[in-house]
């Protein structure tokens, strides 16, 4: 039995709260009007330290990130997330422009979320999102 691709138009009307952390503020705007038309109401954060902050104030749904940032690395914020807030871990997905750059550590954590690559179309962050909402749904992390 095929699984039938989530459309967008399947979706709830809220979908809750997401978290875009991103140094770049092209991406963080274009990641949230994304997520918005899909039925997030969006936070963002221009680096990690924030991250963590809107983490420890909200629980969120999902969380898109940055992997290189300056100070904090999204993966550095990754794994201190679930000190901030249980289960926030499981919210991740992982978005950045230089994959092959990564050191081993970092890419063996990364591989194990949704990773959008930068520059990133709309159809591919829907996409992303659908398939990581049709494996972990809002509400079971």
């Amino acid at each position: 039995m095929t699984t039938e691709p989530t459309a967008l138009t399947q979706l709830p009307n809220n979908l809750g709260k997401a978290l875009i952390v991103d140094d770049e503020p092209v991406v963080r705007i274009l990641y949230a009007e994304v997520l918005e038309a899909m039925g997030f109401q969006v936070d963002t954060a221009c680096d990690a330290a924030q991250g963590l902050d809107r983490i420890k104030a909200t629980p969120y749904n999902l969380i898109i990130s940055d992997i290189r940032m300056p100070g904090m690395t999204g993966v550095e914020f990754f794994l201190k997330a679930d000190s901030v807030r249980d289960g926030t871990r499981a919210r991740f997905i992982f978005t950045t422009g230089l994959l092959d750059s990564l050191n081993a550590h970092e890419y063996m954590i990364a591989t194990e979320k949704p990773c959008i690559m930068k520059p990133a179309k709309v159809e591919t962050i829907q996409q992303t999102v659908l398939n990581f909402l049709r494996n972990s749904p809002p509400g079971h992390s």
